[in-house]
């Protein structure tokens, strides 16, 4: 198991016994800080308000809440097009707009240069982005491959606990219903498809289909992904 793969192996455990935004935020804010990021952002774009984690400066948090700076940061539109996550610095993004190029230097006056942010995206509109960002000034940090497919997978856990503990109010994650990719995962898997072949079937990476089962998996308490399969089959949510 590398380095990564133990990084979020622990992010993941800290999210199972989180239930209050402190927990939430603590294990973001180790997890940024052991991909080298000085700070972390959560927006949650789904009813009835606007979920916002973080552990940016006080300050800065607060101004970007009551000037309602999600309505114009580059960083929340471009989330909203893209399907995978991406690095981000002020000239990569290019603003737009006068507003938008006074954002970036407010951002600046905290220390805010760059970052790397996933999009995640729900049923219904609803949509959420999970950021870590640093304050390297010269040009991007440039991340591996592997590197970013975890943050992509952080992400996803991190929405997946956060909707479902902090806005629907519920104790544990297993509580939830499954997600129709959670079904889709599972069924292809009743098939006998293996990870990787799931993920060509639905155009999504192979660790996003761990993800998936995983979360199935823990939902349905099963130990095993056959236990998962059989179980789902049992309850009527997927057939062979």
């Amino acid at each position: 198991m590398t380095l990564l793969d133990l990084t979020l192996r622990d992010f993941i455990d800290a999210l199972e016994t989180a239930h209050e935004e402190a927990g939430f935020k603590g294990a973001a804010d180790r997890f940024a800080a052991r991909l080298g990021y000085r700070w972390f952002a959560y927006l949650g774009f789904s009813e009835p308000s606007l979920k916002v984690l973080s552990s940016y400066p006080r300050s800065w948090a607060q101004q970007y809440i009551e000037q309602r700076y999600e309505d114009i940061d580059p960083v929340v539109g471009l989330a909203r097009s893209s399907q995978r996550s991406f690095q981000w610095d002020r000239w990569t993004l290019r603003p737009q707009s006068a507003s938008q190029q006074r954002f970036f230097t407010e951002a600046a006056k905290f220390g805010i240069h760059s970052g790397s942010t996933v999009p995640i995206r729900g049923g219904f509109g609803r949509f959420a982005a999970f950021t870590v960002a640093g304050s390297r000034e010269a040009g991007l940090d440039h991340r591996l491959p592997d590197e970013m497919e975890i943050l992509q997978l952080a992400g996803l856990y991190y929405h997946a606990h956060v909707y479902a503990k902090l806005q629907l109010g519920l104790t544990r994650l297993a509580d939830a219903p499954l997600t129709q990719r959670e079904r889709q995962c599972l069924y292809w898997a009743a098939r006998g498809k293996k990870m990787p072949e799931t993920g060509i079937i639905l155009g999504i990476a192979t660790r996003t289909v761990v993800f998936h089962i995983e979360n199935a998996r823990s939902k349905l308490g099963a130990s095993t992904v056959a236990q998962a399969v059989a179980e789902a089959a049992h309850r009527g949510l997927i057939s062979y």
